[in-house]
């Protein structure tokens, strides 16, 4: 899979989701072939090299409502914060940490206190909660303060790499559309909360989501 391939598959799943005009223009416009190329190729070295790559997806630190709405086991917001954070104490400072989207919601400076907590060396792939309305993301700023260390490595719309079993990965918040032209496609993704996708006789979907995991996934 070269950019282009998985900007198009990025495309044409957009397609299939709920319409959100702004979100989805600024998402496409921070689909720049050199951040997605670079982060992509460091995802898969380090998978090469034996590294434990990590993934999770849809966090939703701060939001009261997904407790009822997921069925989470925790009283109230804070516990579930805490607990969230404190299991991604396994994943060591130099381990890369995929987040497939919707990280938190509610205040944003408030979030930022829990995601600064969040170890590894972090991806943000964004998901539609990680984007105001209007398609501003506050991730981007953070990425970009001066005089501290970049809160994440990239954030970015979508990933792809080639695996060690010629298998074409497609990481994402959205779970990719089937109507596409790779022979084998595995499809990371978030999004669905609690539900999961059959696979098709081409494409294997892994929610990463913690409300399917209850955890971190590790490749």
């Amino acid at each position: 899979m070269h950019f282009n391939d998985a900007l198009n598959l990025f495309q044409r799943t957009l397609a299939t989701e709920r319409s959100r005009p702004d979100v989805h223009a600024a998402l496409l416009d921070l689909a720049r072939p050199d951040t997605i190329n670079e982060a992509s190729s460091q995802i898969l070295s380090a998978l090469t090299r034996g590294e434990r790559v990590w993934m999770t997806s849809d966090l939703h630190l701060g939001h009261t409502n997904v407790i009822e709405y997921s069925k989470r086991p925790f009283f109230d917001v804070t516990q579930m914060n805490e607990h969230l954070v404190t299991q991604a104490q396994k994943v060591k400072d130099d381990e890369w940490l995929l987040i497939l989207g919707d990280l938190a919601m509610g205040d944003h400076d408030e979030a930022m206190e829990w995601i600064r907590r969040l170890p590894g060396r972090k991806v943000l792939v964004l998901g539609n909660h990680d984007l105001k309305r209007n398609g501003k993301c506050l991730y981007v700023r953070e990425r970009a303060l001066q005089g501290r260390q970049p809160l994440f490595e990239a954030v970015v719309p979508f990933l792809f790499w080639q695996d060690m079993l010629d298998r074409t990965v497609f990481a994402s918040h959205y779970p990719a559309t089937v109507d596409h032209g790779f022979r084998r496609l595995v499809n990371y993704h978030g999004h669905l909360h609690r539900d999961v996708l059959a696979p098709t006789e081409i494409t294997h979907f892994v929610n990463v989501g913690w409300d399917v995991t209850q955890g971190l996934l590790c490749l």
